[in-house]
């Protein structure tokens, strides 16, 4: 007894188990939780952080100098008009052309010259220049003056990339290593003293000239007389020559190295005498050191004697230069920002030169409330002595006025953290000491087109406003240019590549990529979605509706209707032309529109219904059945009624 209640009930466990697995089975599966969507982080380029000057600095590479130093050094002695002078000039004219900068010979002596015009209205100009002949005795010329010519072309690579409202020049000038006299004491500079002419003729408005004489250096740590040295006219005011030094002076700090030594010097025979001549600001910069004339360097790139980065950050100083005083004026005054990221007890500095006695503001902000300090002095005299900043937002006022001349400002992180620091100082400008603040003095129109630094079709004031970076052509890096997203009203500030927006069966990334409108499913406006297009090779883009380019008296607005291919008279490859289809029902696009395993122009051939998957409604597909045309059953069941109602009958009548 006990044994048949253990095994009904081990028959009832068994049930039970058997009728939950399949509750569970028949159960949908559980809904997985969806992930939250991680906030989209968009990282600024770092350029946002600096000031346009600096940008020109940071853009500098080591092959804008070393390139154009061993193309113009490799074609030999460069002396007068000979043949290395005139492939060194064609050369450079070339490299120019590269940056969309023309060049041309200028003068009878032929000097190179090439121009970067701006698109302001005035006539004002920078000038860079050094030399391109070399001496008799110089197989090369590495340093003379192959090396300042070097630095020219290396500042012509950074400002190309640039749209400045002042005209840039580059000259590398013949004639300054032949001399006028048999004692050789006076040299003839003929090319400087052609090109200053021209320029003074023409009227240009050069308000500096930066001359670059022997510019490879003994070493990285020059003592003092070994030093860059640059030279200006004592003759001249501070506007005329020492302003230029001091400016080139403080560009040249951002490498990191104190290497200038700024001279009073009106002796050296250089091409800046020509421009000095015609009242043009102009100064010369050259090595500090000696050679030794009777163990001189090898004249060749490669020599240890020579230090050519610091050639580098020379030119990349000269177009930082450039920039700063191109952007002086247009109403504004000049802004100086400095957003360094301070780590522990770290410090930075903003430096500047003053051309006019003012007070000074410093404002700016810390957000991590980190404890920093703020000091503003002008050579060894502090102008504000250093102040803690404890506040985030912060300003402060000098307590005496900055005098002409360089300044510093230096912020300090006292913590033993990282802290963001933003720091701005405001000013006024005279660069050219005539008594008008430059903002009143010089203005020049908004440029035509528009300034796109990035080149991603979006202006940079319409990047503003649009809150996309300047410098990112591609702000969300969806793959997406930030001018096509605005154009078509999708978010440049979020990753949407894979959306359809329009619904059409094609993602925003395609549509781009396409040329056709994210926002509008038709974008030719033909009745035909873009999607359907797409995929069967027509032109979204254009109104081809009424086309018919597989002459099948079919339009493409048609073939869309009836769901056939606009490339094919026959899109399923059944032997049944698209119009006989669709003018019969069937679907154009499938072989066997009934689905019954034969092909529709064999059911046509055999007399069957394509549109029928059991024509003989025997319930047995036509494809699998032998004798689509006869129902089985009926047959069946004729084979055994007959018989039976025969057999019937029969016996029927005996029984009567």
């Amino acid at each position: 007894m006990e044994r048949h209640k253990l095994a009904a009930i081990v028959v009832i466990l068994a049930v039970i188990s058997m009728a939950a697995v399949a509750v569970m089975q028949s159960l949908p599966p559980p809904v997985k939780p969806e992930e939250p969507e991680q906030p989209f982080e968009i990282i600024p380029d770092p350029c946002n952080a600096l000031n346009w000057w600096d940008i020109a600095f940071d853009m500098g590479e080591t092959t804008h100098f070393l390139t154009p130093l061993g193309q113009i050094t490799g074609t030999g002695n460069r002396f007068g008009p000979s043949e290395g002078y005139y492939a060194a000039g064609a050369g450079i004219i070339k490299r120019l052309a590269s940056m969309s900068i023309p060049a041309e010979y200028w003068g009878l002596h032929d000097s190179v010259v090439g121009f970067q015009p701006g698109y302001g209205v005035d006539n004002r100009s920078i000038v860079f220049g050094a030399h391109l002949d070399s001496s008799e005795t110089s197989p090369r010329g590495v340093e003379q003056n192959g090396a300042g010519c070097a630095v020219v072309v290396a500042i012509a690579s950074i400002l190309s990339q640039f749209r400045l409202p002042i005209d840039v020049y580059y000259c590398f000038f013949q004639g300054n290593m032949e001399f006028m006299d048999s004692e050789r004491t006076i040299r003839a500079m003929w090319g400087s003293k052609e090109v200053a002419e021209i320029l003074d003729s023409e009227q240009v408005e050069v308000i500096a000239f930066y001359n670059f004489d022997e510019v490879l250096f003994c070493d990285s740590l020059q003592p003092e007389g070994e030093r860059i040295a640059i030279e200006h006219d004592v003759a001249n005011n501070y506007f005329k020559t020492k302003y230029l030094a001091e400016l080139l002076d403080v560009f040249m700090k951002r490498s990191g190295l104190d290497i200038v030594t700024i001279k009073q010097e009106w002796l050296t025979q250089t091409d800046h005498w020509a421009f000095w001549y015609h009242g043009f600001p102009a100064v010369n910069v050259k090595s500090g050191h000696q050679q030794d004339p009777d163990f001189p360097p090898p004249d060749r790139t490669s020599s240890s004697a020579y230090n050519l980065t610091q050639a580098r950050y020379l030119a990349q100083a000269a177009a930082s230069v450039a920039v700063y005083l191109g952007s002086k004026g247009n109403g504004q005054q000049t802004t100086q920002k400095l957003q360094p990221k301070l780590g522990a007890f770290d410090s930075a500095t903003l430096r500047a030169v003053m051309t006019i006695p003012q007070t000074l503001t410093v404002y700016g902000t810390t957000p991590d409330h980190g404890n920093i300090t703020v000091r503003v002095r002008h050579g060894a005299t502090d102008l504000l002595p250093t102040t803690v900043i404890t506040e985030e937002n912060f300003t402060i006022e000098c307590n005496e006025p900055a005098p002409i001349g360089p300044l510093e400002v230096i912020v300090a992180n006292l913590e033993n953290t990282t802290a963001d620091v933003e720091l701005y100082v405001d000013y006024s400008s005279d660069s050219d000491g005539n008594g008008v603040i430059d903002f009143e003095q010089y203005s020049w129109p908004e440029p035509v087109p528009p300034l796109d630094w990035d080149r991603d079709g979006l202006s940079d004031e319409d990047e503003v406003e649009a809150g996309t970076d300047i410098f990112v052509p591609d702000t969300d890096n969806d793959g997406m240019r930030d001018g096509l997203e605005v154009q078509f009203g999708l978010d440049p500030l979020r990753d949407d590549r894979e959306d359809d927006a329009d619904l059409d069966g094609l993602s925003n990334f395609e549509e781009i990529g396409l040329g056709t409108h994210p926002l509008n499913n038709d974008t030719d406006s033909d009745g035909i979605p873009d999607g359907w297009e797409v995929e069967f090779k027509t032109d979204p883009r254009t109104n081809d509706s009424s086309s018919d380019p597989d002459n099948d008296t079919l339009t493409n607005l048609e073939e869309y209707q009836n769901n056939s291919d606009p490339l094919s008279r026959d899109g399923d490859s059944d032997g049944v032309l698209d119009v006989e289809e669709i003018a019969l029902g069937m679907d154009p696009l499938n072989e066997d529109s009934d689905g019954d395993g034969l092909r529709d122009q064999l059911e046509l051939f055999e007399g069957l219904d394509p549109l029928t998957p059991d024509y003989d409604l025997d319930l047995n597909p036509d494809g699998p059945d032998h004798n689509p045309r006869i129902n089985a059953i009926i047959i069946m069941v004729l084979i055994v009624a007959i018989p039976f109602l025969l057999g019937s009958f029969y016996f029927r009548r005996r029984i009567r």
